[in-house]
């Protein structure tokens, strides 16, 4: 046995013959079968629907809302409430909460006609909001006098991040207090946007 059979291969010096071997080994890993292939181009079209996206169809699909004019703060009744369903020439949405009405109109997509929370719409949300059923709104007055502590609970958390994103609007007022209807409503806060 000779010197020349024992000692180990070398590697290449140069860069030229490692690189060509490099690209010709990840290519052959790539497409050496049609499975491979297959794989490597379905990622590279994710990868270039990652970073493509979508922006000619976002932009087009995104209905742009113009936004009424706010409403005066103002007490309603139920009746009234229901007028602000999104269905009117305006569009406008109010959502009752724990007796409070807001004008939920800049989030019509999810309070509006097409909205998962259309149901909202126009009536008083707290028990379904209370109780996690949006089916649980109810069209006459509701005094929420049979929901639990956990219930009141939830339902105070929800009211209070309505407060953080929609103006408050005035009080929901029982048929029969209309007296207080037209008031306005006194020493509530203007929002700042």
């Amino acid at each position: 046995m000779d010197a020349s059979d024992s000692a180990p291969p070398t590697l290449p010096v140069t860069g030229e013959e490692d690189n060509g071997s490099l690209i010709s080994s990840i290519s052959g890993m790539l497409f050496g079968s049609p499975l491979n292939t297959v794989l490597t181009a379905i990622c590279a079209y994710l990868i270039y629907k990652l970073f493509k996206g979508n922006s000619n169809s976002d932009s087009a699909a995104a209905e742009v809302i113009k936004l009424p004019p706010p409403l005066p703060k103002h007490n309603m009744t139920l009746d009234e409430l229901k007028k602000y369903d999104g269905k009117g020439e305006d569009r406008r949405v109010c959502v009752a909460i724990l007796g409070k009405v807001y004008d939920c109109t800049k989030g019509s997509r999810f309070y509006g006609p097409e909205g998962p929370y259309s149901t909202f719409a126009g009536r008083d949300a707290t028990r379904a909001l209370a109780t996690f059923d949006v089916n649980a709104v109810k069209v006459e007055w509701d005094d929420h006098s049979d929901l639990t502590s956990s219930q009141m609970s939830s339902v105070q958390e929800w009211e209070m991040q309505f407060g953080e994103r929609y103006e408050l609007v005035g009080k929901l007022i029982k048929e029969g207090d209309e007296d207080d209807a037209g008031d306005e409503i006194e020493g509530t806060p203007e929002k700042s946007e």
